[in-house]
């Protein structure tokens, strides 16, 4: 699912600002943008999609 930051951003406007956010473990590393128009979240993790459409998650040691 790709949403836009303006709407990820109106999602969290009902939320205290002091809440922390999790990743269903995943552990965040930054966010980078690609291109003009992506903005990418990226994690400690490596997460990527196999041949066959499943999500593969390597943890490298982080």
């Amino acid at each position: 699912m790709i949403i836009n930051v303006g709407e990820f951003k109106r999602l969290l406007d009902e939320y205290d600002d002091q809440l922390e956010l999790s990743f269903s473990g995943l552990e965040y590393h930054r966010l980078r943008q690609k291109g003009d128009k992506h903005l990418e979240v990226e994690f400690e993790e490596k997460i990527f999609r196999d041949k066959t459409g499943h999500i593969d998650i390597h943890d490298e040691g982080h």
